[in-house]
């Protein structure tokens, strides 16, 4: 596809131009990647990643969009077999656990639809039939933004507790950090 006019613009999540001032900042040389500046502004943005995220957990940074954020997640929590419990709403809850599925996890659904956030007690219940504990982990989207669904986070760390399960609870919040509350230690937050 070819503009007559104006120059092309990434628009995932988006649409997200680019202002003039931005993309002429990054007209300079890479600096070098293993000494110096680039070593400054990765602690520098290590540290603003905490405190963004209210915690004070570790911190990886993958040079990837949000897809390698879902693959990197699920390589470092998961073995092929391993079951999640994947809260699905919206258009992200089913892609990533789609993702999980072809990555080799077994993905339990439960299905909210696009219109919906999930339902605590729907957790509960669900973890609650998993007597032997094979659930490892709940993944669960923050914010969706194809359809606007936000979910309760808190609501569904306390379900996860009520059940006295002790999955881990996954966080996708690619579209939500830094734009809604997230409080990943207060929360009880594992994997954001």
């Amino acid at each position: 596809m070819s503009l007559a006019q104006g120059r092309p613009y990434l628009a995932i999540p988006g649409p997200s131009t680019m202002p003039d001032r931005v993309l002429a900042a990054m007209h300079r040389p890479a600096p070098n990647i293993y000494e110096g500046e680039i070593e400054e502004i990765a602690a520098r943005v290590a540290a603003n990643l905490r405190r963004v995220a209210m915690s004070s957990s570790h911190v990886a940074i993958y040079i990837a969009n949000g897809h390698g954020a879902w693959e990197a997640s699920i390589s470092n929590v998961f073995s092929r077999g391993d079951k999640a419990l994947s809260l699905v709403t919206g258009r992200f809850g089913n892609i990533w656990a789609r993702n999980a599925a072809t990555m080799g996890v077994d993905v339990q659904r439960l299905e909210f639809g696009i219109k919906a956030p999930a339902d605590p007690a729907k957790v509960e219940e669900a973890l609650r039939a998993d007597k032997p504990h094979e659930i490892k982990a709940v993944l669960l989207t923050h914010v969706d933004t194809a359809t606007s669904v936000v979910n309760d986070v808190a609501a569904i760390r306390a379900a996860i507790d009520a059940a006295g399960h002790p999955a881990l609870l996954m966080v996708d919040c690619i579209a939500s950090l830094g734009c809604d509350e997230f409080r990943m230690d207060d929360w009880g937050v594992d994997v954001m």
